[in-house]
């Protein structure tokens, strides 16, 4: 595992091979970091320094410093602690508005006739390609789309209504990542000078299709150990009652009983006061929605960790990346489809490794609950009506 330094132009130019300890994480939807343990020496200190691009040679993803501890360790060893996150940061200190002509009495921005995956782009491209605030926010070297092979997995096709506050761009593009379930990425292309933002959903490596071919984790193959499966329900809800001075509707989560009850009723309350008569032109489909959308935050949450036998036959980058659907498969031989949302590259005195973190995959495409047809509530349905829904 080798770390580099990039110059202004996103070029390799530094090495570094000899280090105390490298933690690298890449993450699907969200931010990346890594934390460096390095001698303190004359290069070292004047090279990596706050500021600085990095580049690593099992990664796509830059990341940036952006602090440098100098000091002993408790063998009297002088050592620089390097810490940072990952180029998508730069998001944080971009604006997500439409314009700046109207702060006081509209001050949200609206993006309809759009799919999830698209009214994200058009953030990032409104934003940080066209710079429609500022040309300053303009992003160096971008390019839109992807130099790798492309998603196989459909993205949702549902025609959607995103409405927010002023904010930043990460914040943006990560609420509507988290509920429609894709992932976004800033990488570098190389030593090109190019870099790409991608939002994709990944490739399905399941042994049920035969495009890809099948990547299965499991003690039994003895290419993953130490696992760890966390499931909790501590946030979960399966109804929510959402109420605004015009109307209010009860939403149910996907495949759940309207008839649920007891112990298994998970109930949530939304005021959603934004929403009148005057807003929005279906009041009804505004609140089901809005019910749908929380009710996507709040599901169970199942995720299961692993590292990677050094051995493994699979290797992170080339048989499987971040956002791919891979089979997961415990010693008692039950097999969950998640997806790889993390991968952390460690390299210390105990050698390289890689730890993936995968999670539960759910996604919202025609015909899940996220996308029902808004003009029906589930409780008022017959079974024909159900089976006939699209």
């Amino acid at each position: 595992m080798e770390l580099y330094t990039l110059d202004a132009l996103l070029r390799r130019t530094e090495i570094f091979d000899a280090f105390e300890s490298l933690i690298w994480t890449d993450r699907y939807a969200k931010y990346g970091d890594f934390e460096l343990d390095i001698s303190s020496t004359l290069r070292s200190r004047s090279l990596l320094k706050v500021g600085t691009l990095l580049a690593m040679s099992d990664s796509l993803y830059v990341m940036v410093i952006e602090s440098v501890e100098d000091g002993t360790d408790s063998e009297n060893r002088r050592m620089l602690k390097v810490k940072g996150r990952s180029l998508e940061v730069i998001l944080y200190d971009r604006v997500a508005k439409e314009s700046l002509s109207d702060t006081t009495t509209s001050p949200t921005w609206l993006i309809t006739g759009l799919t999830a995956p698209a009214a994200a782009r058009k953030i990032f491209h409104d934003i940080c390609v066209t710079g429609i605030l500022s040309s300053y926010d303009v992003i160096p070297f971008i390019y839109e789309g992807t130099f790798l092979p492309a998603s196989t997995i459909a993205e949702p096709v549902d025609l959607v209504d995103i409405e927010f506050e002023p904010t930043t761009v990460y914040d943006a593009i990560v609420q509507i990542a988290d509920i429609w379930n894709f992932g976004f990425r800033l990488l570098r292309e190389y030593d090109t000078s190019k870099l790409w933002f991608d939002i994709y959903t990944g490739r399905d490596r399941t042994t049920s299709q035969t495009t890809n071919p099948a990547v299965v984790f499991t003690p039994e193959l003895d290419n993953l150990q130490n696992t760890k499966q966390l499931i909790t329900i501590e946030n979960a809800k399966n109804v929510a009652y959402v109420y605004c001075p015009d109307g209010f509707e009860m939403v149910y989560a996907t495949d759940v009983d309207p008839d649920v009850s007891g112990f298994e009723r998970r109930a949530m309350v939304i005021n959603a006061t934004d929403i009148t008569t005057s807003s929005v032109p279906d009041v009804s489909d505004a609140l089901i929605r809005r019910g749908q959308d929380e009710l996507a935050k709040a599901k169970t949450y199942q995720a299961f960790d692993g590292e990677i036998n050094p051995n493994s036959s699979y290797k992170a980058g080339t048989d499987y990346n971040l956002g791919d659907l891979v089979e997961v498969r415990d010693t008692d031989g039950v097999t969950n489809v998640m997806k790889v949302t993390e991968i952390i590259h460690v390299s210390d005195g105990e050698g390289e490794r890689a730890y993936p973190t995968f999670t539960i995959n759910q996604f919202i495409n025609t015909g899940s609950w996220l996308s029902w047809l808004n003009s029906k509530m589930w409780a008022e349905m017959t079974t024909e009506e159900w089976i006939d829904q699209p």
